[in-house]
Order: C-alpha cells, then sequence, then structure tokens
C-alpha cells in the first residue's frame, strides 16, 4: 500500500516537473523570438540604380516631381516644373525647370536618403540658364549630413552651357544624407537643373 502511495506520488511530481519544463520552454523560445525582431521603425537599407546612384528620379524623369520637395519660396516663382525638352536636358529627355517674367525666381528642391552604409558618398549636379543680369543672384548645391551643411556654389552662365557641381567625401554616419538645390535670381531668370546623383566612394 505504501509502495503504491509512493509511486502515484512519484508520478505526480514527475508530471509537474515535465509541465514547468514545457512551460519555460516556451517562455525561453518567446523570449528569443522577441529579442531577433528588428527594432520598429528601422529605415529600409537604401538601394542605388544600376549606376549607383541613390537618389530616386535624379534626373528628372518622371512625370512630376516624384522623390523630391520642391519648394517655391513666397509662391513667386512663376515657372516651375518638370520640362520636357532634350536640348534643354543633360541626360535623359526631361528636367528641372525654372523661370520668372515680373517676379524673382525663388525655390529649393531637396531630397533625403535614408538606410544608408556608413562611408563616404560624393553629391554631382548640373545646372544651366541665366540669372537675367542679376550679380547678386544665389545659386548652391547643398548636402546636410551629421547636423553640418556643405554648399557648392553653382552659377547660370547662358543657355546649355552646363554647370557641374560637385561634393565630394560626404561623411555618412548615421545613415541618413539630405542633399537638394537653392536657386534665387531676379526677374528674367531661367534655366533647368537635371542629373543630381548621390554615389558611394
Amino acid at each position: 500500500m505504501k509502495r503504491k502511495l509512493c509511486l502515484a506520488v512519484l508520478t505526480v511530481c514527475m508530471i509537474t516537473v515535465f509541465a514547468g519544463c514545457g512551460k519555460a520552454q516556451d517562455s525561453m523560445a518567446e523570449g528569443t523570438q522577441t529579442e531577433t525582431e528588428a527594432p520598429q521603425g528601422s529605415p529600409a537599407a537604401a538601394t542605388p540604380d544600376e549606376k549607383g546612384n541613390y537618389l530616386v528620379n535624379g534626373s528628372f524623369e518622371e512625370p512630376d516631381f516624384t522623390g523630391w520637395n520642391v519648394t517655391n519660396i513666397d509662391n513667386v516663382t512663376e515657372e516651375l516644373d518638370v520640362y520636357t525638352r532634350e536640348t534643354d536636358c543633360f541626360e535623359g529627355v526631361q528636367s528641372l525647370h525654372f523661370y520668372s517674367g515680373s517676379n524673382d525666381v525663388n525655390f529649393t528642391a531637396e531630397q533625403t536618403v535614408s538606410g544608408l552604409e556608413a562611408g563616404s558618398y560624393k553629391m554631382t549636379a548640373h545646372i544651366q540658364g541665366d540669372a537675367a543680369g542679376d550679380e547678386n543672384a544665389s545659386v548652391y548645391f547643398y548636402a546636410i549630413v551629421g547636423g553640418e551643411t556643405i554648399k557648392a556654389d553653382a552659377s547660370l552662365d547662358g543657355y546649355v552651357n552646363w554647370y557641374t557641381a560637385e561634393l565630394p567625401g560626404l561623411d555618412v554616419q548615421d545613415g541618413e544624407i539630405t542633399v537638394g538645390v537653392s536657386v534665387k535670381t531676379a526677374p528674367g531668370g531661367w534655366g533647368t537643373i537635371d542629373d543630381i546623383t548621390l554615389v558611394k566612394e
């Protein structure tokens, strides 16, 4: 009788121990799964195009400003659009076009890229046009990286006389960079911007 009672108690203890182990294993498995999950909100890795350019629509070949945040400051620029005329392009058949007859030209266009590998990058861009005799025209390309704004001055030197601006050695450590262009000229100013690239050096 005592032997049967001991066996029954032993059986109950073993069942309890194994059940507890199962729960512990389940908890460990759940904990491991949580630890291996990717942090919420992490940006996807940036992917370059076939030419190594990390910018979206860098040559403005889309029918709109896809990828770009274009700001017509104080709405003074009379024409600010995608221009379809191959002769006014540095590459492809479209470009970013600007013109004002009675008002100043004053706008920016910029794009932020996230998910970049740490390293050195280079921005290259092209602009052509005319500042309508404005000796105080302000035309430059820029990059914002690590909280610092780096500029490359440019100029409007006449029809299809392309000015090429370069910003090499852009040190990206936090995975993000903003590149852009700023144009401000007197009434009568016009031009096109094209083929902006951001490549890893």
